[in-house]
């Protein structure tokens, strides 16, 4: 029940479209039985040995006929009205998981990957359409006719009514067993389902590796096994649902076995006529098509269950705490006070303290798992400090409202994700009211003018799926022109280079110096030349500060640092001798 209620709170002022599916549904059931009592008319007739007239037969016709009209108008209209209900909820719920997924952290939806969120998004709130249009207005407005016809039987001879019902039990044990069946059946279920739509994503995003890496057998391997127990969860789940619902269909035709036999006797003892005996069994005939949409639907209920709990998890993940100050501070210093961090029991970062002053670069370097991304994540808000805070102007980040933040920050990563649209809209997503002379001058700023006219429809290019239509530099030079435009007064810069080649670094970086200046600049890097000039470096180790100064400072006062840049300057070297030897080879075979 608690599964309903969460689901009725996205169908606020829908609830009387529900009430008014099962009312037309209902009126279309009893419609359909209503012709069973002109059929009773005529056999009554027949057996006392009446005259009945053509004019009655017509009549007789024309009413069955109005009967099965109506049937078919308020059947049609109540699925109408269902399914309105149906989508609309499903809508809001849609509105609402996407709305929420901006509340929480981005670990959170990190853990839960893209293929649990496609699940939920699409497989999960889509299959509860069904649930909504049809289970939920067909199996009450199905029920409310059996009771129905079963009431009239009652009139009738209340002996019949109970013979009726004397394999209900039986109908009711089942259905109990297969609801105690889908607590253990299903959870397997799901979880295979689950992983097998983690693995169609994981194949199909890794097929480039997969080829170039000979990995075709293992990867296809591990596909394959995925779908196969998919399928051995679901043959497993339905094989034993099947048995439940055949036993549980048999209930129509034991209910006339019951009621035939008995019946006989009742009127070869006086106490029921052949006229009610026959009508009783044409009701109990009417109860069939209702008891076997119930029948059919039963099965979806405990669905309805685990799908709900699936996207119930989802709305009650913890949520990043909204500030309320929306004035931007007069400051854009940047600060970190004491931040201690970790995406689990271990922490990443401990007891940072570290101050990025305004119209300045502040450079954070450091070995691969050092923290330096996770802190540029951090300074976003993508999640919240466990310990200490991150303040602009001396004001918390967790104090400042998420619009007044994003408008104040820009945060171009390593892992840039461009939308399935042109390259233009891509690059105007930094200021969705700039012109397209603002997008093409901040192009030709970011050194991607030329690469883009390159290409047959020029700024009209779509990149494709996450651009992979486009190489790893092209993206990133795209993501820094739309940071430019935006034109935030602090600026994080998450390795933002580290596809770009050397020569057109070099021209970013230019291009970069000039357009961020009067901001507050925070660069991640990886490549130590990028960051030479910046106005302080800070060294992180196992995620903490172990020096910071200016780069000619630190190249004598800390011996970390120093075997950093000897190091990259070694890899430059080797770097430029595998060149000039490449190109010796070639002069000579061309020789």
């Amino acid at each position: 029940m608690n599964h309903f209620h969460w689901i009725n709170s996205f169908a606020k002022n829908l609830v009387h479209y529900m009430i008014k599916a099962v009312l037309l549904l209902t009126v279309g059931t009893i419609a359909g039985i209503a012709p069973y009592f002109g059929v009773y008319y005529l056999i009554n007739n027949f057996i006392s040995g009446k005259y009945v007239g053509i004019t009655s037969v017509v009549v007789i016709a024309v009413c069955i006929a109005a009967c099965l009209v109506l049937k078919t108008y308020s059947t049609s209209r109540g699925l109408a009205s269902s399914h309105y209900l149906a989508y609309k909820t499903l809508a809001n719920m849609r509105i609402a998981l996407a709305d929420k997924l901006l509340r929480i952290p981005m670990g959170k939806i990190m853990e839960k990957g893209s293929g649990e969120l496609k699940k939920a998004f699409i497989e999960n709130i889509e299959d509860m359409e069904l649930i909504l249009a049809h289970t939920l207005p067909e199996g009450l407005s199905n029920l409310l006719s059996c009771i129905i016809a079963t009431f009239i039987l009652a009139v009738i001879d209340w002996r019949m009514a109970l013979l009726s019902l004397a394999v209900l039990p039986i109908g009711i044990a089942a259905f109990a067993a297969m609801l105690n069946n889908a607590k253990t059946r299903m959870e397997p279920y799901y979880k295979a389902s689950r992983k097998m739509n983690e693995t169609i994503v994981e194949y199909i995003s890794g097929m480039e590796v997969i080829k170039v890496f000979s990995q075709t057998t293992s990867s296809f391997q591990k596909y394959k096994e995925s779908v196969e127990e998919y399928k051995r969860q679901t043959l497993d789940w339905f094989g034993v649902s099947w048995n439940y619902m055949a036993i549980y269909s048999i209930f129509l035709p034991a209910t006339l076995l019951f009621m035939i036999p008995f019946g006989i006797c009742f009127y070869l003892s006086g106490s029921l006529t052949l006229e009610d005996f026959i009508l009783c069994c044409l009701l109990a005939m009417s109860l069939g098509p209702s008891l076997l949409r119930i029948v059919e639907f039963i099965p979806m209920l405990p669905q309805l269950g685990v799908k709900a709990q699936k996207l119930e998890l989802i709305f009650k993940e913890i949520e990043l705490h909204e500030g309320n100050v929306t004035s931007i501070p007069r400051s854009h210093n940047v600060t970190g006070e004491n931040i201690t961090f970790g995406y689990g029991e271990e922490n990443v970062l401990h007891n940072v303290s570290f101050t990025a002053r305004e119209n300045t670069v502040t450079a954070f370097v450091g070995e691969s798992g050092a923290g330096k991304s996770t802190l540029a994540k951090l300074l976003v808000r993508f999640w919240d400090v466990n310990h200490g805070a991150i303040r602009i102007g001396g004001i918390d980040i967790r104090d400042i409202s998420y619009q007044t933040l994003s408008d104040m920050t820009s945060y171009v990563s390593q892992d840039t994700f461009l939308f399935n649209t042109s390259i233009l809209e891509n690059i105007r997503i930094g200021r969705p009211g700039a012109s397209d002379k603002e997008v093409i001058a901040i192009s030709k700023a970011a050194w991607c003018h030329e690469f883009i006219m390159g290409f047959p429809k020029g700024y009209e290019t779509v990149v494709g799926d996450a651009g992979d239509k486009l190489s790893g530099g092209q993206r990133q030079r795209i993501a820094i022109a739309r940071a430019m435009l935006k034109n935030a007064p602090i600026v994080v810069l998450d390795e933002a280079t580290s596809f770009t080649d050397p020569e057109n670094e070099d021209k970013i970086q230019g291009s970069l110096n000039q357009l961020l200046k009067d901001k507050t600049v925070i660069v991640i890097a990886h490549r130590l030349a990028t960051i030479q000039n910046a106005d302080n470096i800070i060294v992180l180790d196992q995620g903490k500060i172990v020096a910071q100064g200016t780069h000619s400072h630190l190249l004598t006062a800390s011996s970390y640092y120093k075997r950093m840049w000897d190091a990259y300057t070694q890899s430059v070297q080797w770097n430029v001798r595998d060149a000039i030897s490449d190109l010796r080879k070639g002069g000579m075979s061309n020789a």
